[in-house]
């Protein structure tokens, strides 16, 4: 997968997700979505690779400030 600086909404993906992310100034937040609304899990302001357990809910990928980032299953 390419690397993105849109929002993305990873539906129900089970198991363990990796995410990079280049901050570039900016930051990815990472959203679950609750019922109607989306609740702020984390948010990753430098540059870096983390294990993501995404359970069975949608997350939602959000970039600011110039950041990219790439999800990969």
């Amino acid at each position: 997968m390419a690397s993105r600086s849109d929002q993305f909404v990873l539906k129900y993906s089970y198991g363990v997700h990796t995410l990079a992310v280049k901050a570039n100034g900016g930051s990815v937040s990472v959203e679950k979505q609750v019922g109607t609304d989306w609740v702020v899990a984390d948010t990753f302001a430098a540059d870096g690779v983390h294990r993501l357990d995404l359970g069975n809910t949608p997350t939602r990928f959000t970039p600011r400030g110039g950041a990219a980032y790439e999800v990969a299953k």
